[in-house]
């Protein structure tokens, strides 16, 4: 062709290619970045400059705040978490871009992200391009193909493009590739696109939706502010647009306001008495209830949960403290503060252990009016004592042994029958178990009479209305009614523990008896299918399978759960299959393995000692124990190396073989042997009186290390002749067999 033609030719391509190059950025904004979520449409440009503010052009501090209706305080802690999650790993470390601290914080009303220094732009960065593999890009005489040199072109290298061009990958997939340097992007336009999907991250497990067209939240989104240094970051979410406006407390004025920048979001916020960080406010309430309870003499008790409650569901945090009849202190306090906590959400005023008639509450806001909201609150907390006055009373014209009788009109599960049919479990599995826990005769009496009773409280009228007291009723209502004190004791600690940092049932007959509770729930529920899936667990199978372990380990209560989970079985109306069982234990074992890791033990430690010991979990502590000591002993590499080499080697062997002393071919072979009989002799002893552990079993094992550093170095086990080869193997075989039930040693790091 022509000259003219060839001109023509490339300016069609150079269209073409503006072209692709369009539609490329129009597909990276959408795939490119992986939280794009841009709703309802693209982001708005502002009316003006002056109002989206000056782009900064160096490293300015940003604030992000998705402004809401009062979240519940649960809610609350799911929604900082997933920010905080989301916004560092999957916009500042995605996208590259420099910044300083991060907070994220936030009140019932907003969630705040605040970050100190965020740089204008996005980091560059080198990016490497592959190109045609190596046999297509040279000759046989190494010289550059078409194919390379025509990727070389696309790429617009120099003429000395060898110069420039990599090899990557290895062997056959090894290709050419060029590096190329990405530029950094602004940071506008970037959050722009992928602050909305930042938002639609955050789930919740029982979101709402206000409006048409609007995504779910937990609870209505009512504004957005977003800004870089003095500019606003234009993004839209749930039908609004991102501004520089922000809401305070709804009775102070003025209501809105706009923010200059971060600073002067945080400044405007505290004027309110706004307090963003959670852990600020509960610095605050428990200085401010410690306060209050200290002028009347008294003293509030730790409870974190309750005080984390208290301060995310309020933005201005101010405490104070009110009064009930003293009348009402003749009910039991477990009722007393049950109410006040759970209830009310108020913090129990004690002295000495004993209960004052004072409680402290936190209002959300400043001292007006303090006296009629104290009054408020002391005639709700009357009203409710008053309640529970009733339903204790009305309660105790009863024996606790006539509210059986009403469990049957409690379901369980449906396939499983109702809590009478469990009581009745209960009763027979704490029968079984008593040997196995070690209770004594007398115990064992003691133990029926509770696990008759244990259920009972659950037709009463108080634990109908609180729930939580379970246990805690049937104890008081128990003496009540002239049950003996270690009855009342154990239906009350057969719910032991009722949390991670818990109190363990003090009585071996409680602990008996919270057994058979919690065993019974696992082999009945897993048998009819209904165990915990991901985030559901209806039931508590997590926590009860959890007390088994807190209480094993407490107690330090050797319990063969295997045996336990078999006697569970027996007792249940629907037929549990061997696999099913397997389920409970593995189930379990992983509730052990997560305990055994809080409580610093290393990972590969863990792993041995649930190798052999994961259905006892009082044995697997103390293998763990025994192992963290050995390990720290300097003759340690030479005790794992001189075992891991008889495993090593047969390890992959199927056959077990025996050993014949008379094939010996070789007098290091004698030798080990000899040294074998008794080491096996010992272990055998220990194993049957259940006395093999980790230090008795490495212990005794030292000793034949010598004589297996010289069987390796003198004797040829993998010999031809196949009568000496599984003769020797056979040999080491038997000294691989012998920590089997302690631990699994080739899990530890170096086997």
């Amino acid at each position: 062709v022509g000259v003219t033609e060839r001109a023509q030719f490339f300016a069609r391509m150079r269209e073409l290619a503006a072209q692709v190059a369009q539609a490329y950025l129009a597909q990276r904004e959408q795939a490119g970045f992986p939280l794009t979520g841009k709703f309802p449409g693209a982001p708005p440009a502002h009316e003006s400059a002056e109002a989206a503010g000056p782009a900064p052009q160096r490293a300015a501090p940003f604030v992000l705040e998705i402004g809401v209706e009062e979240l519940p305080a649960d809610d609350l802690e799911v929604a900082l978490q997933a920010l905080a999650n989301s916004f560092e790993r999957n916009i500042l470390t995605t996208y590259r871009i420099p910044h300083g601290a991060v907070r994220v914080v936030g009140t019932p009303r907003r969630l705040a992200v605040l970050v100190e220094d965020l740089a204008p732009t996005t980091e560059r960065y080198f990016k490497e391009i592959k190109g045609p593999p190596v046999q297509q890009a040279f000759d046989a005489d190494h010289q550059p193909t078409d194919a390379l040199r025509g990727w070389a072109r696309k790429m617009q290298l120099p003429d000395n493009m060898l110069d420039w061009v990599m090899l990557t990958g290895g062997g056959e997939r090894k290709q050419v590739s060029v590096k190329r340097e990405v530029p950094g992007e602004p940071v506008e336009s970037l959050l722009a696109h992928v602050l909305p999907g930042l938002v639609g991250l955050i789930k919740f497990d029982k979101p709402m939706r206000w409006a048409e067209n609007v995504p779910a939240f937990s609870r209505p989104i009512r504004w957005l502010l977003a800004l870089h240094g003095g500019q606003v970051i234009p993004f839209e979410y749930a039908g609004l647009r991102a501004g520089r406006t922000t809401r305070g407390l709804r009775w102070e004025s003025p209501p809105e306001f706009e923010a200059r920048d971060a600073a002067d979001y945080e400044k405007k916020l505290a004027a309110q008495g706004i307090v963003l960080d959670p852990d600020e406010r509960r610095t605050m309430i428990r200085e401010q209830i410690d306060r209050l309870a200290a002028q009347v003499g008294g003293r509030v008790g730790e409870d974190a949960d309750l005080l984390r409650e208290v301060a995310n569901l309020v933005e201005r945090p101010l405490a104070l403290r009110g009064e009930f009849d003293a009348a009402f202190l003749a009910l039991p306090p477990e009722v007393l503060v049950s109410v006040m906590k759970h209830h009310q959400r108020y913090f129990p005023v004690e002295r000495e252990g004993a209960l004052l008639p004072y409680f402290i509450a936190v209002r959300n806001g400043d001292a007006h009016g303090m006296d009629q909201v104290r009054e408020g609150n002391e005639h709700v907390l009357r009203a409710r004592f008053a309640d529970a006055d009733f339903f204790v009373r009305e309660d105790r014209r009863h024996k606790l042994e006539t509210f059986r009788p009403r469990l049957a009109t409690l379901t369980f599960q449906s396939k499983l029958g109702s809590m009478l049919e469990k009581s009745e479990r209960i009763s027979l599995l704490t029968q079984s178990l008593a040997p196995l826990v070690g209770l004594e005769p007398g115990e064992v009496e003691t133990a029926m009479r509770a696990a008759f009773l244990c259920k009972a409280d659950l037709a009463t009228q108080m634990v109908i209305e609180m729930t939580s007291l379970q246990g805690v009723m049937g104890r008081t209502y128990a003496l009540d009614s002239g049950e003996s004190p270690p009855v009342a004791r154990a239906i009350f600690e057969h719910y032991l523990p009722r949390g991670a940092e818990a109190a363990l049932p003090a009585s071996r007959v409680g602990l008996a008896v919270g057994l058979a509770d919690r065993l019974d729930s696992l082999a009945g529920l897993f048998a009819v299918g209904v165990a915990p899936t991901g985030a559901r667990d209806p039931f508590a199978l997590r926590r009860a399978a959890l007390g088994i372990i807190q209480v094993l380990l407490g107690k330090n209560l050797a319990l063969d759960l295997r045996a336990a989970v078999d006697l569970a079985a027996e007792v249940q109306p629907v037929r549990v299959v061997p696999e099913v069982k397997s389920q409970v234990l593995e189930f379990l074992a992983g509730r052990l393995r997560g305990v055994l890791a809080d409580l610093g033990y290393r990972y590969d430690i863990v792993e041995a000692v649930l190798g052999e010991r994961a259905h006892n979990p009082a044995l697997a502590r103390q293998a763990a124990d025994e192992l963290v000591a050995w390990i720290a002993r300097p003759e340690w590499p030479q005790v794992l190396a001189a075992y891991a080499r008889c495993v090593r080697i047969t390890r992959e062997v199927k056959e077990t073989f025996p050993v014949d002393p008379g094939r010996f071919a070789h007098s290091a072979e004698s030798t080990l042997w000899q040294a074998l009989q008794p080491l096996e002799q010992q272990v055998a002893a220990w194993r049957a009186k259940g006395e093999l552990g980790a230090h008795r079993f490495l212990s005794a094992f030292v000793p034949i290390i010598p004589a297996v550093s010289s069987f390796f170095e003198d004797v040829l086990v993998m010999a031809e002749d196949r009568m000496l080869r599984e003769n020797r193997l056979g040999l080491l075989q038997r000294i691989a067999r012998l920590p089997q039930g302690v631990i699994d040693l080739s899990k530890l790091e170096g086997f």
